[in-house]
């Protein structure tokens, strides 16, 4: 069951791609996309290392302990398409997003964790500290690329 998940989230993410960086903000959204695979793997390695999760079924398991579909992929992608939805919100606007954004990826965390053996949390680590890191996540790379916007004009 988890290769195909893992197979059917590869499929979705290389179908999303080009759907991903396009418009008129094309570097906003490759800056965004290389950006969030970098700080994923960061903070992924890091978790792994603390023993507060694992992935016991992962992609390429060989050459990663991390994640690699969803920190080099799918979360990247997912960050671009917060980023096109918030271009033109305010603050509090943001931060409502990166709650609706970080929802449905941390239930969808929590139901594999129960259910598969693609992701084990351990040692302290929930699906509070799940939702809070997204939101963080995604409001610190639309804060960063609206400081690129600003110093870039």
């Amino acid at each position: 069951m988890e290769k195909r998940i893992l197979k059917g989230f590869l499929i979705l993410g290389l179908f999303l791609i080009p759907f991903t960086i396009r418009g008129k903000h094309k570097k906003d959204w490759i800056i965004i996309f290389l950006l969030k695979g970098f700080f994923s793997s960061i903070m992924d390695t890091l978790l792994i290392k603390h023993n507060k999760v694992s992935y016991p079924k992962r992609f390429l398991p060989e050459y990663f302990q991390i994640n690699v579909l969803f920190d080099y992929l799918l979360f990247p992608i997912s960050c671009v398409f917060f980023n096109q939805w918030t271009y033109n919100s305010k603050l509090s606007g943001i931060m409502i997003k990166a709650f609706l954004f970080s929802i449905p990826m941390t239930i969808f965390e929590v139901i594999f964790e129960k259910n598969t053996k693609l992701i084990e949390f351990k040692k302290q680590w929930t699906w509070i500290h799940t939702l809070l890191s997204e939101m963080i996540t995604f409001i610190g790379t639309r804060l960063f690329i609206g400081l690129v916007r600003k110093f870039s004009k």
